[in-house]
């Protein structure tokens, strides 16, 4: 009876030192809940949010990705969000819950990841990303905020792995990568061959097996498998690769050429020095919220030099992991140089940087941590402030918060019924989710010199077969939206039109509004003329 009181007394400790290891996470995620929720009523005019949720609403309803619909973006997000609408409706409140949970999710790994390594300022990676995620691509439904859930959940399992030796871990760590590739598919790529690398330098240290290579390789190559199964099995394989191999291949890069972190300035800081009665007041306060993204800008050369001079601090695995995953996700990010993408292939990349420089002992060192730190819940405090302003807006789908009142979607709202086919020319595919309109074209969105002379004469054939009755037209959008967007995308001649001339020819403008002209379609067009 003694030996059996003493054992049970020397558990309580273990159990209670167990769950204390869960406490700093639980807080943590209490705290990030209260500052994401604000966040996650707020809709984002103009981004490509609408590119994804409406392809995830066709999804939801049986539609196939590739064979049915178009998109340059990898499957992955289309069907992660179609599973939310499944699962409770196609609805805003849906939609946000499944941005709720990656967004959550890669806080905390990222809070996880930096109490790996770092003793000191394990809130400042997370903060840091936090505070530069907010822009044009959150909070958005977005399949760079997906693919860096997964990734990093995968480097996670391997970080674990490394404690436990689990062959379940290497499994799901695979899988993981093989999911991510499915919403990004360089990341996934690379991240894979990063996992290999650093699986194979640990056997040459003897700290893992030929077996571990295997089961990594097995589950990302099952999960690439078993999704290549699927769209063979709904004849859509072919327009899959097309998709997201060959057009890709053959035109994105060309058309995402733009200068190294474009868009500190235009974005950010000319917004923050907008003069107030005439006086720059501002300038002092956007020096200060400026310095998270020339953080994040300045990475690349940073990152190596600190590294070099702390090299010896670079012994324990996990250094070499998120350096050859950091890096991975940096890379496939580096296909359009902006900042919101610099932003995106940054994460690992942030937490080396802070554990480098909080391992420094000297007093410039600590300075410029709690510089950052300053300046990123600055700049985090000021995008919470951002979207409190915006004020709620009654849709179909549920209500959101916006900025500014949309005619657009009322008209919407009074003249089209659930369901009903509509066209948005060039690019406005939200309004099909908020309308819940549907698009009867392949193409969610069509620029010249990006989609080919066929695609826009498929849209063509099919808005004078399916004889939609109203199309929105932005005809600013090329002025006002490419040159930011796309510099480099060639503008054509007057002769070149497709779409324009039919537009003009079939239908009559009963709307307009700043550039945004309402067309109906006429009662009995010349079909003549859309041949």
């Amino acid at each position: 009876m003694n030996v059996v009181a003493h054992d049970h007394t020397a558990q309580a400790p273990t159990q209670k030192a167990y769950l204390r290891r869960y406490v700093p996470y639980l807080v943590f995620a209490f705290c990030a809940s209260l500052y994401l929720l604000p966040f996650m009523r707020l809709l984002l005019q103009g981004t490509d949010e609408g590119l994804l949720v409406s392809g995830a609403v066709r999804v939801a309803h049986g539609q196939v990705f590739a064979r049915d619909f178009i998109e340059m973006a990898g499957p992955g997000t289309f069907y992660w969000v179609a599973l939310f609408f499944k699962l409770f409706g196609v609805t805003f409140v849906a939609e946000r819950l499944c941005l709720f949970i990656s967004s959550l999710g890669t806080g905390l790994l990222m809070y996880f990841l930096a109490r790996r390594i770092c003793s000191r300022y394990q809130f400042l990676p997370c903060l840091l990303l936090a505070a530069t995620y907010f822009g044009m691509l959150w909070p958005t439904i977005s399949h760079h905020v997906d693919s860096n859930f997964f990734a990093l959940l995968s480097v996670a399992c391997m970080v674990v792995w490394q404690d436990r030796h689990k062959y379940g871990l290497l499994f799901a760590a695979g899988a993981l990568a093989g999911a991510t590739t499915c919403f990004l598919q360089p990341k996934g790529v690379l991240l894979f061959l990063a996992l290999l690398l650093w699986l194979g330098i640990q056997n040459q240290q003897r700290s893992a097996s030929w077996s571990s290579l295997g089961m990594v390789a097995g589950s990302y190559l099952g999960v690439i498998g078993l999704t290549l199964a699927y769209f063979w099995s709904q004849s859509a394989l072919k327009d899959l690769i097309y998709a997201n191999f060959l057009w890709p291949y053959r035109h994105y890069g060309a058309v995402n050429v733009v200068p190294y972190a474009r868009g500190i300035f235009r974005d950010y800081w000319n917004h923050w020095i907008t003069p107030v009665h005439g006086i720059h007041w501002t300038i002092g306060i956007a020096a200060v919220l400026i310095i998270p993204f020339l953080f994040v800008a300045a990475l690349p050369v940073l990152l190596p030099i600190i590294g070099i001079l702390n090299r010896r601090c670079t012994a324990r695995p996990e250094i070499l992991l998120y350096w050859l995953c950091g890096g991975a996700l940096w890379l496939s990010e580096i296909h359009r140089k902006d900042i919101t993408h610099l932003v995106f292939g940054s994460p690992l990349l942030l937490i080396l940087c802070v554990f480098y420089i909080q391992k420094s002992r000297r007093k410039a060192a600590d300075y410029a941590l709690q510089i950052l730190a300053i300046s990123a819940a600055c700049l985090a405090g000021l995008n919470l402030c951002v979207a409190l302003t915006a004020h709620p807006m009654a849709t179909r789908v549920g209500t959101v918060a916006v900025f500014k009142s949309d005619p657009v979607l009322t008209f919407l709202d009074t003249h089209t019924k659930p369901g009903e086919d509509i066209y948005l020319y060039p690019y406005s595919p939200m309004y099909y989710f908020l309308s819940d309109t549907m698009n009867p074209t392949r193409f969610s969105g069509m620029w010249y010199s990006y989609n080919t002379v066929s695609d826009f004469q498929e849209v063509v054939r099919v808005l004078d077969q399916r004889r939609v009755k109203y199309v929105v037209w932005d005809t600013g959008f090329d002025d006002r939206v490419l040159p930011l967007f796309f510099p480099s995308l060639k503008r054509p001649r007057v002769d070149q039109l497709i779409i324009e001339p039919y537009l003009e020819s079939h239908y009559t403008q009963v709307e307009s509004y700043n550039g945004v002209r309402i067309m109906e379609r006429n009662s009995s067009p010349d079909s003549s003329a859309a041949r």
